[in-house]
């Protein structure tokens, strides 16, 4: 197999438009296809839980705005979450005159930015507001401080249904031409559910034969909630 055909599966099938996007909520849909009509949006804190789509959807959103490679920065706040990082890259980027209509900040996982940090984000979100927008993803919104919760529109993005997801699945192996029973699909999704994510990984790393297998008949992939499901 050759590198471009060793693609990660998580990339390939990731949505790049907002037609691709599957939306729990139709309301959620609606209003976002009303910033990208208007060509402008609020700042805004995607929240719920891990696998569910929130990165994916703030890009689509700069995508979609046509924000130009120069507006744009990218900050994955697990990994740059330091006081150095809010007065040093993010302040540096906004101070300057945007090449468009305006900026955009992606503060990716923003609950691992510390309240020293998200203090000093405030400053410059307010500082900055008419020429810069800060789209922020968070697994825990208890953790952003209630100064930034009261800038920011919050999007909470719902699990997929069940059924949803299985097809989800279902497409994607499909299209990767690997064979799978119903049933082990299913084992899948009952133990990664809604984490869309790392049940996309968890079946490309046991499917490389061209046949889904069951987890347990790779050792070193074993999930322990594989063993809990077969319990029940």
């Amino acid at each position: 197999m050759s590198i471009l055909e060793s693609t990660l599966w998580i990339e390939k099938y990731r949505p790049k438009t907002i037609e691709g996007y599957v939306f729990s909520d139709l309301n959620q849909k609606e209003q976002v296809e009303a910033w990208i009509r208007n060509k402008d949006v609020p700042h805004l804190l995607f929240s719920g839980s891990p696998g569910t789509g929130k990165t994916t959807l703030a890009k689509i959103l700069v995508q979609e705005l046509n924000i130009d490679f120069y507006d744009f920065l990218f900050i994955n706040a697990s990994r740059e979450n330091n006081i150095d990082i809010m007065r040093d890259k993010i302040y540096n980027f906004v101070a300057l005159t945007p090449w468009g209509k305006q900026r955009i900040v992606l503060l990716d996982e923003a609950d691992y930015l510390t309240p020293n940090s998200q203090a000093i984000l405030r400053g410059v979100m307010e500082q900055f507001s008419s020429t810069s927008r800060f789209l922020l993803t968070c697994n825990y919104p208890n953790r952003i401080i209630p100064a930034i919760h009261s800038r920011v529109q919050n999007i909470t993005i719902n699990k997929l249904q069940l059924t949803e997801f299985t097809i989800r699945m279902a497409e994607i192996l499909a299209a990767e031409n690997v064979e799978f029973e119903l049933d082990v699909l299913d084992d899948y999704v009952r133990v990664f559910w809604p984490d869309l994510r790392k049940c996309i990984n968890s079946c490309q790393q046991n499917s490389l034969s061209g046949t889904l297998i069951k987890p347990d008949s790779i050792d070193s992939t074993r999930d322990y909630k594989i063993d809990a499901v077969e319990l029940f």
